[in-house]
Protein backbone atom coordinates (compact mmCIF):
# COMPACT_ATOMS: atom_id res chain seq x y z
CA UNK A 1 0.00 0.00 0.00
CA UNK A 2 2.73 2.45 0.98
CA UNK A 3 4.73 1.51 -2.08
CA UNK A 4 1.72 2.14 -4.31
CA UNK A 5 1.19 5.63 -2.85
CA UNK A 6 4.82 6.54 -3.30
CA UNK A 7 4.76 5.37 -6.90
CA UNK A 8 1.59 7.39 -7.62
CA UNK A 9 3.07 10.51 -6.01
CA UNK A 10 6.26 10.21 -8.02
CA UNK A 11 4.28 9.79 -11.21
CA UNK A 12 2.22 12.90 -10.45
CA UNK A 13 5.33 14.96 -9.85
CA UNK A 14 6.88 13.74 -13.06
CA UNK A 15 3.80 14.60 -15.09
CA UNK A 16 3.57 18.03 -13.45
CA UNK A 17 7.22 18.73 -14.16
CA UNK A 18 6.84 17.63 -17.78
CA UNK A 19 3.75 19.80 -18.36
CA UNK A 20 5.41 22.82 -16.72
CA UNK A 21 8.54 22.34 -18.79
CA UNK A 22 6.57 22.08 -22.01
CA UNK A 23 4.60 25.26 -21.09
CA UNK A 24 7.69 27.36 -20.45
CA UNK A 25 9.52 26.04 -23.50
CA UNK A 26 6.50 26.88 -25.66
CA UNK A 27 6.23 30.35 -24.11
CA UNK A 28 9.91 31.10 -24.60
CA UNK A 29 9.71 29.82 -28.17
CA UNK A 30 6.76 32.16 -28.84
CA UNK A 31 8.61 35.13 -27.38
CA UNK A 32 11.69 34.24 -29.42
CA UNK A 33 9.68 34.04 -32.65
CA UNK A 34 8.01 37.41 -31.98
CA UNK A 35 11.31 39.11 -31.16
CA UNK A 36 12.91 37.60 -34.23
CA UNK A 37 10.05 38.82 -36.43
CA UNK A 38 10.33 42.30 -34.92
CA UNK A 39 14.08 42.24 -35.43
CA UNK A 40 13.65 41.26 -39.06
CA UNK A 41 11.13 44.04 -39.63
CA UNK A 42 13.41 46.53 -37.91
CA UNK A 43 16.46 45.39 -39.84
CA UNK A 44 14.56 45.65 -43.11
CA UNK A 45 13.44 49.18 -42.27
CA UNK A 46 16.99 50.15 -41.26
CA UNK A 47 18.30 48.76 -44.53
CA UNK A 48 15.74 50.79 -46.43
CA UNK A 49 16.65 53.87 -44.38
CA UNK A 50 20.35 53.39 -45.05
CA UNK A 51 19.60 52.94 -48.73
CA UNK A 52 17.77 56.29 -48.76
CA UNK A 53 20.63 57.95 -46.89
CA UNK A 54 23.19 56.61 -49.35
CA UNK A 55 21.04 57.75 -52.26
CA UNK A 56 20.64 61.22 -50.78
CA UNK A 57 24.33 61.57 -50.11
CA UNK A 58 24.98 60.83 -53.77
CA UNK A 59 22.75 63.81 -54.65
CA UNK A 60 25.28 66.32 -53.31
CA UNK A 61 24.25 69.30 -51.20
CA UNK A 62 20.63 69.05 -52.29
CA UNK A 63 20.23 65.59 -50.81
CA UNK A 64 18.96 64.88 -47.31
CA UNK A 65 21.66 64.34 -44.72
CA UNK A 66 20.53 62.97 -41.39
CA UNK A 67 22.08 64.58 -38.35
CA UNK A 68 21.44 61.60 -36.09
CA UNK A 69 20.40 58.09 -37.08
CA UNK A 70 20.58 56.63 -33.57
CA UNK A 71 17.12 57.67 -32.46
CA UNK A 72 15.13 56.07 -35.25
CA UNK A 73 12.97 53.82 -33.08
CA UNK A 74 10.93 54.33 -29.95
CA UNK A 75 10.22 51.66 -27.34
CA UNK A 76 7.34 50.28 -29.43
CA UNK A 77 9.47 49.84 -32.52
CA UNK A 78 7.87 52.73 -34.44
CA UNK A 79 9.90 54.92 -36.79
CA UNK A 80 10.20 58.51 -35.54
CA UNK A 81 9.03 61.25 -37.92
CA UNK A 82 11.43 63.13 -40.15
CA UNK A 83 11.70 66.84 -39.33
CA UNK A 84 13.23 69.93 -40.88
CA UNK A 85 13.82 73.55 -39.88
CA UNK A 86 12.81 76.49 -42.10
CA UNK A 87 13.83 80.01 -41.01
CA UNK A 88 16.39 82.71 -41.76
CA UNK A 89 19.88 81.15 -41.68
CA UNK A 90 21.70 82.17 -38.52
CA UNK A 91 18.50 82.58 -36.52
CA UNK A 92 18.63 78.96 -35.37
CA UNK A 93 21.50 79.82 -33.01
CA UNK A 94 19.09 82.03 -31.04
CA UNK A 95 15.97 79.90 -31.43
CA UNK A 96 17.56 76.64 -30.26
CA UNK A 97 19.73 76.24 -27.21
CA UNK A 98 21.99 73.19 -27.20
CA UNK A 99 19.52 71.41 -24.90
CA UNK A 100 16.52 72.31 -27.07
CA UNK A 101 18.22 71.13 -30.25
CA UNK A 102 19.16 67.89 -28.51
CA UNK A 103 15.48 67.37 -27.60
CA UNK A 104 14.42 67.98 -31.19
CA UNK A 105 17.04 65.54 -32.47
CA UNK A 106 15.94 62.91 -29.97
CA UNK A 107 12.26 63.28 -30.85
CA UNK A 108 12.64 63.33 -34.63
CA UNK A 109 14.82 62.32 -37.50
CA UNK A 110 16.24 65.78 -38.15
CA UNK A 111 17.58 66.64 -41.59
CA UNK A 112 20.32 69.08 -42.41
CA UNK A 113 21.37 71.67 -43.23
CA UNK A 114 19.72 73.60 -40.42
CA UNK A 115 17.97 75.75 -41.33
CA UNK A 116 16.80 76.09 -44.93
CA UNK A 117 14.49 78.73 -46.38
CA UNK A 118 12.98 76.33 -48.92
CA UNK A 119 12.37 72.58 -48.83
CA UNK A 120 15.21 70.39 -50.03
CA UNK A 121 14.96 68.34 -53.21
CA UNK A 122 14.35 65.18 -51.23
CA UNK A 123 12.02 66.20 -48.41
CA UNK A 124 9.24 63.86 -49.47
CA UNK A 125 9.20 62.08 -46.10
CA UNK A 126 9.39 65.23 -43.93
CA UNK A 127 6.37 65.19 -41.59
CA UNK A 128 7.36 67.97 -39.20
CA UNK A 129 8.65 71.45 -40.02
CA UNK A 130 9.78 73.89 -37.34
CA UNK A 131 9.43 77.36 -38.83
CA UNK A 132 10.59 80.79 -37.73
CA UNK A 133 11.13 84.35 -38.91
CA UNK A 134 12.00 84.42 -42.60
CA UNK A 135 10.17 81.23 -43.50
CA UNK A 136 8.33 81.69 -46.81
CA UNK A 137 4.58 81.39 -47.18
CA UNK A 138 3.59 77.72 -47.24
CA UNK A 139 1.76 77.86 -50.55
CA UNK A 140 1.08 75.08 -53.05
CA UNK A 141 4.53 75.33 -54.63
CA UNK A 142 6.22 74.78 -51.26
CA UNK A 143 3.75 72.17 -50.03
CA UNK A 144 4.12 70.08 -53.18
CA UNK A 145 7.67 69.44 -52.04
CA UNK A 146 6.37 68.41 -48.60
CA UNK A 147 3.73 65.78 -49.42
CA UNK A 148 4.06 64.05 -46.02
CA UNK A 149 3.77 67.25 -43.95
CA UNK A 150 1.61 66.82 -40.84
CA UNK A 151 2.84 69.48 -38.38
CA UNK A 152 4.08 73.06 -38.66
CA UNK A 153 5.49 74.20 -35.30
CA UNK A 154 6.10 77.93 -35.62
CA UNK A 155 8.89 79.16 -33.33
CA UNK A 156 7.58 82.73 -33.44
CA UNK A 157 4.36 84.65 -32.85
CA UNK A 158 1.88 85.33 -35.61
CA UNK A 159 1.44 82.75 -38.38
CA UNK A 160 -0.42 85.11 -40.71
CA UNK A 161 2.42 85.41 -43.22
CA UNK A 162 3.00 81.66 -43.11
CA UNK A 163 -0.33 79.89 -43.50
CA UNK A 164 -2.31 79.67 -46.74
CA UNK A 165 -5.55 78.12 -47.94
CA UNK A 166 -3.46 75.34 -49.47
CA UNK A 167 -2.04 74.53 -46.05
CA UNK A 168 -5.45 74.45 -44.34
CA UNK A 169 -6.87 72.21 -47.07
CA UNK A 170 -4.21 69.61 -46.34
CA UNK A 171 -5.31 69.35 -42.68
CA UNK A 172 -1.84 70.14 -41.40
CA UNK A 173 -1.61 70.90 -37.68
CA UNK A 174 -0.28 74.42 -37.07
CA UNK A 175 1.02 75.64 -33.71
CA UNK A 176 2.37 79.01 -32.65
CA UNK A 177 4.84 80.20 -30.04
CA UNK A 178 2.89 83.43 -29.56
CA UNK A 179 2.34 82.48 -25.91
CA UNK A 180 6.11 82.47 -25.39
CA UNK A 181 6.54 85.76 -27.24
CA UNK A 182 3.80 87.26 -25.07
CA UNK A 183 5.94 87.01 -21.94
CA UNK A 184 8.53 89.73 -22.74
CA UNK A 185 5.81 91.98 -24.21
CA UNK A 186 3.84 91.74 -20.97
CA UNK A 187 6.97 92.42 -18.92
CA UNK A 188 7.79 95.44 -21.09
CA UNK A 189 4.25 96.80 -20.84
CA UNK A 190 4.13 96.39 -17.08
CA UNK A 191 7.43 98.23 -16.75
CA UNK A 192 6.20 101.00 -19.07
CA UNK A 193 3.06 101.50 -16.95
CA UNK A 194 5.08 101.83 -13.75
CA UNK A 195 7.71 104.09 -15.34
CA UNK A 196 5.05 106.34 -16.88
CA UNK A 197 3.08 106.70 -13.64
CA UNK A 198 6.26 107.42 -11.66
CA UNK A 199 7.02 110.15 -14.25
CA UNK A 200 10.44 108.57 -14.81
CA UNK A 201 10.93 110.02 -18.28
CA UNK A 202 9.96 113.56 -17.28
CA UNK A 203 12.13 113.37 -14.17
CA UNK A 204 15.06 112.11 -16.24
CA UNK A 205 14.81 115.02 -18.67
CA UNK A 206 14.37 117.71 -16.00
CA UNK A 207 17.11 116.21 -13.84
CA UNK A 208 19.48 116.24 -16.79
CA UNK A 209 18.65 119.89 -17.47
CA UNK A 210 19.18 121.29 -13.95
CA UNK A 211 22.09 118.98 -13.08
CA UNK A 212 20.91 118.49 -9.50
CA UNK A 213 20.59 122.22 -8.78
CA UNK A 214 16.90 122.00 -7.88
CA UNK A 215 14.10 119.52 -7.30
CA UNK A 216 12.56 118.05 -10.45
CA UNK A 217 9.85 115.91 -8.85
CA UNK A 218 6.24 116.85 -9.50
CA UNK A 219 4.42 115.29 -6.56
CA UNK A 220 1.03 115.63 -8.30
CA UNK A 221 2.11 113.22 -11.04
CA UNK A 222 3.98 110.57 -9.07
CA UNK A 223 2.87 107.06 -8.18
CA UNK A 224 0.68 104.11 -9.16
CA UNK A 225 -1.60 103.84 -6.12
CA UNK A 226 -5.26 104.15 -7.04
CA UNK A 227 -4.56 104.82 -10.71
CA UNK A 228 -6.92 103.57 -13.41
CA UNK A 229 -5.42 101.29 -16.04
CA UNK A 230 -7.48 100.48 -19.13
CA UNK A 231 -6.53 97.66 -21.49
CA UNK A 232 -7.82 97.33 -25.03
CA UNK A 233 -7.91 93.60 -25.71
CA UNK A 234 -7.97 90.60 -23.35
CA UNK A 235 -5.51 88.78 -25.60
CA UNK A 236 -2.78 86.43 -24.43
CA UNK A 237 -0.53 89.42 -23.87
CA UNK A 238 -3.35 91.44 -22.32
CA UNK A 239 -4.05 88.69 -19.78
CA UNK A 240 -0.38 88.44 -18.82
CA UNK A 241 -0.30 92.21 -18.34
CA UNK A 242 -3.41 91.96 -16.14
CA UNK A 243 -1.70 89.33 -13.97
CA UNK A 244 1.27 91.60 -13.41
CA UNK A 245 -0.82 94.73 -12.82
CA UNK A 246 -2.68 92.91 -10.04
CA UNK A 247 0.54 93.22 -8.03
CA UNK A 248 -0.11 96.98 -7.92
CA UNK A 249 -2.80 98.88 -6.03
CA UNK A 250 -4.63 99.99 -9.19
CA UNK A 251 -8.07 99.72 -10.79
CA UNK A 252 -8.27 97.64 -13.97
CA UNK A 253 -10.75 97.73 -16.83
CA UNK A 254 -10.78 95.96 -20.20
CA UNK A 255 -12.52 96.62 -23.50
CA UNK A 256 -12.84 93.49 -25.63
CA UNK A 257 -15.83 92.40 -27.75
CA UNK A 258 -15.12 88.74 -26.93
CA UNK A 259 -14.98 89.27 -23.15
CA UNK A 260 -18.17 88.76 -21.13
CA UNK A 261 -18.86 89.75 -17.54
CA UNK A 262 -18.12 86.27 -16.16
CA UNK A 263 -14.74 86.12 -17.88
CA UNK A 264 -13.98 89.67 -16.72
CA UNK A 265 -14.79 88.65 -13.16
CA UNK A 266 -12.38 85.71 -13.38
CA UNK A 267 -9.67 88.11 -14.61
CA UNK A 268 -10.44 90.52 -11.79
CA UNK A 269 -11.24 93.43 -14.13
CA UNK A 270 -14.23 95.58 -15.04
CA UNK A 271 -15.54 95.19 -18.58
CA UNK A 272 -16.16 98.51 -20.33
CA UNK A 273 -17.09 99.77 -23.77
CA UNK A 274 -14.16 101.39 -25.55
CA UNK A 275 -15.53 104.93 -25.32
CA UNK A 276 -16.12 104.63 -21.57
CA UNK A 277 -12.70 103.08 -20.98
CA UNK A 278 -10.90 105.86 -22.86
CA UNK A 279 -12.63 108.55 -20.79
CA UNK A 280 -12.03 106.67 -17.51
CA UNK A 281 -8.37 105.58 -17.66
CA UNK A 282 -5.16 107.28 -16.54
CA UNK A 283 -3.22 104.84 -18.74
CA UNK A 284 -4.53 103.09 -21.87
CA UNK A 285 -2.55 100.06 -23.04
CA UNK A 286 -3.27 98.51 -26.45
CA UNK A 287 -3.32 94.71 -26.86
CA UNK A 288 -5.79 94.14 -29.70
CA UNK A 289 -4.94 92.27 -32.93
CA UNK A 290 -4.25 94.06 -36.20
CA UNK A 291 -7.30 93.22 -38.31
CA UNK A 292 -9.15 95.14 -41.02
CA UNK A 293 -11.81 96.00 -38.45
CA UNK A 294 -9.29 97.32 -35.91
CA UNK A 295 -7.36 99.65 -38.22
CA UNK A 296 -7.25 103.12 -36.64
CA UNK A 297 -9.32 101.85 -33.72
CA UNK A 298 -7.85 104.85 -31.91
CA UNK A 299 -8.61 107.64 -34.33
CA UNK A 300 -8.97 111.38 -33.66
CA UNK A 301 -12.43 110.99 -32.12
CA UNK A 302 -11.29 108.16 -29.82
CA UNK A 303 -8.17 110.01 -28.67
CA UNK A 304 -10.24 113.10 -27.96
CA UNK A 305 -12.20 111.13 -25.33
CA UNK A 306 -9.05 110.60 -23.26
CA UNK A 307 -8.47 112.92 -20.32
CA UNK A 308 -5.65 115.46 -20.30
CA UNK A 309 -2.35 113.90 -19.20
CA UNK A 310 -3.41 110.31 -19.99
CA UNK A 311 -0.70 107.95 -21.22
CA UNK A 312 -1.25 105.82 -24.33
CA UNK A 313 0.98 102.72 -24.48
CA UNK A 314 1.10 100.72 -27.71
CA UNK A 315 3.08 97.49 -27.81
CA UNK A 316 0.63 95.84 -30.24
CA UNK A 317 0.56 97.03 -33.85
CA UNK A 318 0.95 100.56 -35.19
CA UNK A 319 -2.08 100.29 -37.47
CA UNK A 320 -4.38 100.33 -34.43
CA UNK A 321 -3.56 104.00 -33.84
CA UNK A 322 -4.04 106.87 -36.28
CA UNK A 323 -0.50 108.29 -36.20
CA UNK A 324 -1.51 111.72 -37.53
CA UNK A 325 -4.24 112.07 -34.90
CA UNK A 326 -1.88 110.93 -32.13
CA UNK A 327 0.83 113.31 -33.32
CA UNK A 328 -1.57 116.24 -33.07
CA UNK A 329 -2.53 115.28 -29.50
CA UNK A 330 1.03 114.85 -28.21
CA UNK A 331 2.36 117.94 -30.00
CA UNK A 332 -0.30 119.94 -28.16
CA UNK A 333 0.95 118.42 -24.90
CA UNK A 334 -2.51 117.13 -23.97
CA UNK A 335 -1.62 113.42 -24.09
CA UNK A 336 1.51 111.39 -23.42
CA UNK A 337 2.53 108.34 -25.43
CA UNK A 338 4.83 105.33 -25.16
CA UNK A 339 4.99 103.84 -28.66
CA UNK A 340 6.97 100.68 -29.40
CA UNK A 341 5.17 99.90 -32.66
CA UNK A 342 4.59 103.07 -34.73
CA UNK A 343 2.88 103.31 -38.09
CA UNK A 344 4.72 103.42 -40.39
CA UNK A 345 7.60 101.49 -38.88
CA UNK A 346 10.01 103.17 -38.62
CA UNK A 347 8.58 106.67 -38.60
CA UNK A 348 10.09 109.14 -41.08
CA UNK A 349 13.06 111.13 -39.72
CA UNK A 350 11.07 114.36 -39.64
CA UNK A 351 8.41 112.98 -37.28
CA UNK A 352 8.11 115.12 -34.14
CA UNK A 353 7.51 111.97 -32.09
CA UNK A 354 11.29 111.43 -31.93
CA UNK A 355 11.86 114.65 -29.98
CA UNK A 356 8.82 115.41 -27.84
CA UNK A 357 9.38 115.24 -24.05
CA UNK A 358 5.97 113.61 -23.50
CA UNK A 359 6.66 110.78 -25.97
CA UNK A 360 8.78 107.67 -25.52
CA UNK A 361 9.52 106.03 -28.86
CA UNK A 362 11.24 102.64 -29.08
CA UNK A 363 12.01 100.58 -32.24
CA UNK A 364 9.77 97.52 -31.68
CA UNK A 365 11.73 96.01 -28.80
CA UNK A 366 8.91 94.77 -26.56
CA UNK A 367 8.77 91.32 -28.16
CA UNK A 368 11.31 88.53 -27.95
CA UNK A 369 14.88 89.70 -28.54
CA UNK A 370 18.29 88.32 -27.66
CA UNK A 371 18.12 85.49 -25.16
CA UNK A 372 14.32 85.73 -25.04
CA UNK A 373 14.05 84.19 -28.53
CA UNK A 374 15.04 80.78 -27.13
CA UNK A 375 11.78 80.68 -25.16
CA UNK A 376 9.89 80.42 -28.47
CA UNK A 377 12.16 77.64 -29.71
CA UNK A 378 11.60 75.73 -26.49
CA UNK A 379 7.83 75.93 -26.93
CA UNK A 380 8.00 74.89 -30.60
CA UNK A 381 10.05 71.81 -29.72
CA UNK A 382 7.59 71.00 -26.91
CA UNK A 383 4.85 70.99 -29.55
CA UNK A 384 6.91 68.60 -31.69
CA UNK A 385 7.44 66.28 -28.71
CA UNK A 386 3.71 66.24 -28.02
CA UNK A 387 2.99 65.46 -31.67
CA UNK A 388 5.44 62.54 -31.65
CA UNK A 389 3.86 61.25 -28.42
CA UNK A 390 0.36 61.44 -29.92
CA UNK A 391 -0.73 64.23 -27.57
CA UNK A 392 -2.83 67.28 -28.37
CA UNK A 393 -0.94 70.53 -29.16
CA UNK A 394 -0.65 73.19 -26.48
CA UNK A 395 -1.22 76.17 -28.77
CA UNK A 396 -2.90 75.12 -32.03
CA UNK A 397 -3.99 77.70 -34.59
CA UNK A 398 -6.97 77.09 -36.86
CA UNK A 399 -8.25 78.94 -39.90
CA UNK A 400 -11.13 80.35 -37.84
CA UNK A 401 -8.73 81.69 -35.20
CA UNK A 402 -7.27 84.13 -37.72
CA UNK A 403 -10.47 86.18 -37.60
CA UNK A 404 -9.72 87.35 -34.07
CA UNK A 405 -6.04 86.83 -33.24
CA UNK A 406 -2.91 88.73 -34.19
Amino acid sequence: MILSLRTSSSLTLAVTFTVTTVYWVSLLNLVFRRERAASIRKSTAVMERDKRIRASLQCGDAGVKFLDTRNQWDDDGRVTPTAAVMMTPGLEARVFTAATLERLTAATRLVSPIPMLMPGDDWADVEVVVTGWGCPSLDAAVLNRLPALRLVAHAAGTVRGLVTDDLWERDVIVTSAAAANAVPVAEFTFAAVVMALKDVFGVRDRHREVRGASSVIDQTRMGTMGRRIGLIGASTIGRLVIERLHTLDVELAVSDPYLDDDAASVLGVTRMDLDDLLAWADVVSVHAPALPGTRHLLDAAALARMSDGTWLINTARGSLVDTDALTAEVVSGRLCAFIDTPDPEPLPPESPLYDLPNVVLTPHIAGSLGIEIARMGDLAVAEVERFVAGESPLHPVSRDDLERIA
